[in-house]
């Protein structure tokens, strides 16, 4: 016996029925649209997203149904989060990402808004150091604000590097080296630290995001940005 047929032995009745059951196959019907649809979405978002990451990222749509999203032409809340992304001649980086009142057109879109945090970890920065010494070690020092950065194969020879945000440019001013624990002669901590000093501009960032915040963490360094109203390209 079919569950309308159930409802009816038990007294129901049969317009009742029928209505009930019609319900219930639209409820279930656009459960199964909203399913497809999400998953759809998701997947061009992350296609597209991976173009510019260099690998795919993980999209998350929010908790409002996809459905409605798309009749208001707009979407609220579009989380990408990615590991192993390449940027800036840093490799191995985290990004996690929200994007606003994300709208599509032709040429690509518009987001009302964005907020990116981007984690480097400390292999990541030793790896980035292209000029840097072949064997080296950086550790975090978050208490100080600061990494320290052993050189050599006991890392006998450290330098403690302060990150700062400055503007639109990363600026690495390096403290005074050490070797064993002892500070190292003039001479000498000047050649080392020439090498240690850089800058990174963070200019030219896509959707118009500017730098906000830098922090020494447990594991290295984190990034935050965000930006306003702002166009991609499809």
């Amino acid at each position: 016996m079919t569950f309308s047929g159930r409802l009816v032995g038990l007294g129901f009745p049969r317009r009742t029925v029928v209505s009930l059951a019609s319900v219930l196959v639209l409820v279930t019907l656009a459960g199964t649209a909203e399913v497809v649809t999400r998953g759809r979405i998701a997947d061009r978002i992350a296609t597209a997203a991976a173009k510019r990451l260099g690998t795919r990222p993980a999209v998350g749509l929010g908790a409002t149904p996809v459905l409605w999203q798309l009749a208001r032409g707009a979407f609220a809340d579009v989380e990408l989060t990615a590991d192993d992304v390449a940027a800036r001649h840093l490799t191995g980086l985290r990004v996690d990402a929200h994007l606003r009142q994300v709208r599509r057109s032709r040429k690509g879109g518009t987001v009302g808004s964005s907020t990116v945090t981007v984690d480097i970890c400390s292999a990541s920065l030793v790896a980035g150091a292209s000029a840097g010494p072949a064997e080296s070690v950086v550790v975090p020092d978050p208490a100080h604000g600061r990494l320290v950065v052993h050189i050599g194969r006991a890392g006998a020879l450290a330098v403690a590097v302060t990150p700062v945000l400055d503007g639109l440019t990363i600026r690495v001013t390096p403290g005074r080296p050490t070797f064993a624990g002892r500070p190292l002669p003039d001479a000498l901590a000047k050649k080392v630290t020439a090498r240690a000093g850089r800058t990174v501009p963070l200019s030219d960032l896509p959707l118009e995001l500017a730098p906000r915040r830098l922090q020494v963490t447990d594991d290295g360094l984190r990034l935050t940005l965000s930006g306003g109203r702002a166009a991609f390209d499809a």
